[in-house]
């Protein structure tokens, strides 16, 4: 009965890394509000659904990652977190920042959501982790709730909330590269009538990194309050202030790493960047704050109403920020680089300010029409982003700072090009409203119908769209349901124009999709099953007749199939599964070559996690995971280049990333009042190179790595 009842109000959330949770903590965790218990965790409702319908009656895959996992598995990068979800891979912005792909489209930029509304960066960004209650993944076209997004999917990260209880967490972790990192969530209600509860989550972490001259470190704080002000009525106001003070890496060229040189393998941890005692590295500073509120007020149980908030100023700067730029006695025989002389460019210095506005304002309401039980969300939003940027000069000469292989002079002071200073600033505006109906016909049978128009502006360019979905669900058997859905995206194209000096119209987006949901009511049993084809259409590509100019006749398509599953066929036991098989190529291009695989994605994408918690005995609560990654070869870039200086373009430049296969290992264990995790990552210390964007530009992937942490709870 009440497995039924949870299963009724929330539906089923997938959970794709499973996580190690003792008998305390989920005890500590049973008196939570607005919380479900799903296969042995307790799990938020799903924010980015924007509805309080059952997971298991909504016609899109959408998948959860906790935040005890990401803690149990020492997760700090939004990249690791997805990894374990079907369908997401990785893919390249400059290597350094959260980067990957949704079901084969790059979703690096204009995917990330904080508690439904957009987290922009024009600059790019490294998400903070240890504020969040859950990261949701929403799969496929979500144009119709959000506007403007890519065509693959999105993801929305939910920060964490007070509490109806009182209890302080803290952690110290360290690790590999001089790892240390301290954090504390303290929470607890601030009135004897609980009206004003409180909570605050603060995390210092400072590192190097496995690649030469690079370093991290982070303030984050995350304060929030929340306001019971009647029985229906509820104001949580969020803030948040991230310091990074970052000397980051840079991707490696292909020659030495994937592709061959006459001089031997680049080891994994080399440097394109400078050092000289620190005072030519590399640096990355970010400044960002913002303010917000969540409110809901409920008129009855049949309508209610809520608005999300939030203002947002962000800086960011950086200098001496190198990327490879060929070889300067580049010299390729017979497929191999011979030349040993790296050529250069050099970013920065750069500065740029944000300043975003996003407000969203839902009205829910649920009634009956004949045989017909309705659940509808009438919305209207609105996000605002403004920004200015100025360069005072980096060098894009590849001979000006060339560094030698054989005997690379990291002192030396790096040469700067004032004529290559350059600024600028920009507006960009969204104006959306939707309107969605998920209608209930008995008691298996739902078919839910959305739309929305939206205005969106990017300086003087406007567009106008509607986006629409269509979707329904049939139960076969209780906890078992059938899907299928059709659905349309939109994504602006500022900075491209034609010919004839017009703005390019906006990319499109069409899915059709089906699967089939399962949620076992005794949770022992949870998975979901995916068939899809996303078509991408008015993709800009070159204008033959006018190579500087764009015309919109791309087109490219992905077919895939996922499978997420997680299973406990005995209480020590967790076993999940993520597989996902994606055929995505160019289907119409200019330029590129038709049937091409699109860069950067893997044909298998296969995650697994066994899990085991020894249940009795003198080691009793010592929990125990492996988990294995395996990704196939993949395309690395669309883009040929002339790699020799004959004017022509080489096949070579067309080239593949190995696949590859990683082992993580992890280990829990109380001692008193205190939990002890030991997390060892890539046991197996495989070499390998997880995205890249060009022949200059290859991302290595992070060797043999570990982390040690005790936390306690009072």
């Amino acid at each position: 009965m009440i497995a039924a009842a949870m299963r009724a109000r929330f539906g089923l959330i997938l959970l794709t890394v499973p996580a190690i949770v003792s008998a305390q903590e989920k005890s500590a965790s049973a008196d939570t509000i607005d919380e479900v218990l799903v296969t042995g965790q307790y799990v938020r409702e799903v924010v980015g659904a924007k509805s309080d319908v059952p997971l298991l009656e909504t016609p899109q895959a959408i998948s959860v990652v906790t935040s005890q996992s990401l803690q149990n598995l020492g997760i700090t990068r939004l990249a690791d977190a997805l990894r374990s979800v079907a369908g997401v891979s990785r893919s390249s912005t400059y290597g350094y920042y959260d980067a990957y792909q949704i079901r084969g489209f790059d979703a690096a930029y204009g995917s990330v959501y904080l508690d439904g509304l957009l987290s922009a960066n024009v600059a790019g960004a490294n998400n903070e982790l240890a504020g969040l209650e859950q990261i949701e993944v929403i799969k496929g076209p979500a144009s119709m709730l959000f506007g403007s997004a890519p065509l693959g999917g999105i993801v929305n990260l939910v920060s964490k909330r007070p509490r109806d209880r009182t209890f302080l967490d803290t952690s110290l972790t360290t690790g590999s590269y001089d790892h240390f990192a301290a954090a504390v969530d303290a929470n607890a209600p601030l009135t004897a009538s609980h009206s004003l509860l409180g909570r605050l989550n603060v995390l210092y972490r400072d590192a190097e990194d496995f690649v030469r001259f690079s370093n991290q470190e982070r303030i984050y704080i995350a304060p929030s309050l929340t306001w019971n002000i009647a029985a229906n009525t509820r104001l949580t106001l969020l803030g948040r202030y991230e310091r990074d003070r970052d000397n980051p890496w840079s991707p490696v060229s292909a020659w030495g790493t994937v592709l061959p040189s006459a001089h031997g393998e680049l080891p994994i941890d080399f440097s394109v960047n400078n050092d000289n005692d620190g005072t030519e590295r590399a640096i990355h500073n970010q400044d960002h704050k913002q303010i917000g509120y969540v409110f809901d007020h409920a008129f009855g149980d049949a309508l209610s109403v809520s608005q999300t908030l939030r203002y947002t100023e962000r800086e960011v700067n950086w200098n001496n920020w190198v990327f490879a730029a060929g070889f300067v006695d580049s010299d390729v025989v017979d497929g191999v680089q011979q030349g040993h002389v790296m050529g250069r460019y050099v970013y920065g210095p750069f500065r740029q300010s944000d300043e975003d506005f996003a407000v969203d304002t839902r009205a829910h309401a649920k009634f009956e029409t004949a045989l017909v039980r309705h659940s509808a969300v009438l919305g209207v939003d609105y996000r605002r982003n403004r920004n200015s940027f100025a360069d005072e000069g980096g060098n894009f000469d590849p001979a000006a700072n060339p560094l030698d292989l054989f005997a690379p002079d990291y002192a030396a002071a790096l040469i700067h090009d004032p004529n290559a200073a350059y600024a600028g600033a920009g507006r960009a505006a969204q104006l959306g409203v939707y309107l969605q109906d998920h209608l209930s016909f008995g008691e298996r049978t739902t078919v839910t119908l959305g739309g929305r128009w939206d205005r969106a502006t990017n300086d003087a360019v406007r567009n106008e769209k509607f986006s629409p979905r269509v979707g329904a669900t049939y139960e076969l058997i209780p906890g078992t349901a059938l899907y299928a859905s059709w659905s349309k995206s939109f994504t602006p194209q500022p900075g491209y124009m034609t010919s004839a000096g017009d703005p390019l119209p906006p990319e499109t987006g069409r899915n059709i999709e089906m699967g089939l949901k399962v949620a076992v009511p005794d949770g022992r049993l949870s998975g979901m099953f995916s068939v899809f084809e996303l078509t991408r259409q008015n993709v800009a590509t070159s204008d033959p007749a006018n190579p500087f100019f764009y015309v919109v006749s791309g087109e490219q398509r992905s077919r895939g199939i996922e499978l997420e599953g997680i299973w406990r066929p005995t209480a020590p036991w967790t076993l999940a599964l993520a597989y996902t098989w994606l055929d995505a190529e160019v289907t119409k291009d200019n330029l590129f070559v038709v049937g091409a695989p699109l860069a950067n994605v893997p044909k298998n994408n296969v995650n697994l996690y066994a899990e085991y918690v020894v249940p009795w005995g003198p080691l009793e609560q010592l929990g125990m995971y492996v988990s294995y990654l395996y990704n196939s070869r993949k395309n690395a870039t669309l883009f040929p280049e002339d790699l020799d200086g004959d004017g022509e373009f080489d096949p070579i430049s067309l080239f593949t990333l190995p696949g590859y296969s990683i082992v993580d290992f992890g280990m829990s264990y109380p001692v008193g009042a205190f939990q002890l995790r030991l997390n060892v990552n890539n046991v197996l210390d495989e070499r390998y190179f997880p995205d890249a964007c060009c022949v200059d530009r290859v991302t290595p992937g992070e060797p043999r790595n570990w982390q040690l942490s005790v936390s306690t709870s009072f």
